[in-house]
């Protein structure tokens, strides 16, 4: 029977992942506003980083940069970007959901590795039906939960748009 982990980068890898997987889950399941989401979410890139990290520790499967380090660094800019908007608070009214977008997408990117990582470890998939399974399961459900609670998501901080007071009603 195949080991589960063969270094102790490995075993951080593992950790981070599955921190990353219970917190990013429930970063999406709970309230986007106050101190326990900023928590959750500082907790969440945070172990997002270590995993990310550590992947490229990780040579096992190819014996040299492969698919999945190709994946990491896309997991990576799409972290950075989802944090870049927190950080700077701009653009001004449209940061939140660039916020909740990417993070959004970075949490459906760790399940997809999830399933792929799983699914490699089975005999006879091709990386081909790995990558269109793994992709298929998680981002099909994903997208369709996205746009069903994208609106209670944003709630009333997320303005779709912001229209300017008029002339007119600033002076009345």
């Amino acid at each position: 029977m195949p080991r589960l982990v063969y270094s102790n980068w490995g075993l951080l890898h593992l950790i981070a992942a599955l921190a990353s997987l219970i917190l990013g889950t429930t970063v999406l399941v709970l309230s986007k506003r106050g101190k326990l989401h900023k928590r959750l979410g500082y907790g969440y890139v945070g172990s997002m980083a270590v995993m990310l990290a550590t992947s490229f520790t990780i040579y096992r499967q190819f014996h040299s940069f492969g698919i999945f380090h190709v994946a990491a660094l896309l997991i990576s800019v799409t972290l950075y970007v989802g944090m870049v908007p927190v950080l700077r608070k701009k653009p001004r009214y449209s940061w939140q959901q660039l916020h909740y977008s990417f993070m959004y997408l970075s949490v459906l990117e760790l399940y997809v590795a999830l399933v792929a990582e799983v699914l490699v470890r089975r005999p006879g998939m091709s990386f081909w039906e790995v990558a269109g399974l793994s992709t298929v399961t998680v981002m099909l459900p994903g997208a369709a939960l996205f746009t069903r609670f994208r609106k209670r998501w944003q709630g009333s901080r997320f303005p779709e748009r912001v229209k300017p007071r008029s002339v007119v009603s600033a002076a009345a």
